[in-house]
């Protein structure tokens, strides 16, 4: 694991998630006026959420996921995996994606 965590291409997790967000809101056809009026947020907040601008808390995923008739897996999956150790390491702690912990 720790190789694909090495990835120089990678993307801090905010405007991966923001991207995916992005891309789901628009193959549904809806402005991001209308995703913030179904999640319930202000529309700046929305799109500051899609260009990666601010993270973003389980919850407000889940709301989005509803809104846009979506699996949160669907935004999340494998989300780790592009961004840099370091990245993940400045979240939370480093033993949540330490290799040496059996599961």
């Amino acid at each position: 694991m720790s190789n694909l965590l090495s990835n120089t291409s990678s993307k801090p997790v905010a405007l991966e998630l923001g991207q995916r967000i992005r891309k789901a809101r628009n193959e549904k056809n809806l402005t991001i006026q209308v995703l913030a009026d179904l999640v319930g947020i202000e529309y700046t907040q929305m799109s500051r959420i899609e260009l990666g601008k601010i993270n973003t808390s389980v919850l407000q995923v889940c709301k989005i996921s509803r809104a846009l008739d979506i699996n949160m897996s669907t935004l999340l999956k494998d989300l780790e995996l592009n961004v840099t150790k370091k990245e993940i390491e400045d979240c939370g702690p480093a033993k949540l994606f330490d290799e040496s912990v059996n599961d």
